[in-house]
């Protein structure tokens, strides 16, 4: 064996012909794309029944934490939020309190989102006076 082939095992490999495994492998790692397994326990019914009831729970405690910033009851209607959020707003205006504008108009907003989300999840219940609305508007 020649001293050149022995020299030649020791010297390092140029870039371009590493291989791209070990790159491709750490750029997958640092950008948070490794692959992941779909969790099979997820679909059985008594965890699907959980995750539901766990998310019913997350959307009454902040629809709670949002009407208590605003000083409204939580079965309010519609219209009495928008009065309250009305008023609020007028209030935080003569005030020159824009930061104090925002905050409610985006507590307004959340509260109406998490109700509709309510809705369409079928969480929420309506008063006689929606069931006899919705009945009305069916009929048309």
């Amino acid at each position: 064996m020649s001293t050149l082939t022995v020299a030649a095992a020791f010297t390092p490999v140029p870039n371009a012909a590493r291989s791209n495994l070990f790159t491709k492998t750490t750029l997958m790692a640092k950008k948070g794309a490794a692959p992941t397994l779909p969790n099979p326990f997820k679909a059985l019914p008594w965890n699907v029944r959980k995750e539901q009831e766990r998310e019913a729970l997350r959307l009454k405690t902040a629809s709670a934490k949002l009407h208590r910033e605003l000083g409204i009851a939580e079965d309010s209607t519609f219209e009495e939020i928008q009065e309250v959020t009305n008023n609020l707003i007028l209030k935080a205006e003569a005030e020159g309190d824009i930061k104090k504008k925002i905050k409610v108009e985006v507590a307004k907003d959340r509260i109406m989102q998490i109700k509709l989300n309510e809705r369409l999840a079928g969480m929420a219940t309506l008063t006689e006076d929606a069931k006899a609305q919705s009945r009305l508007e069916e009929m048309e």
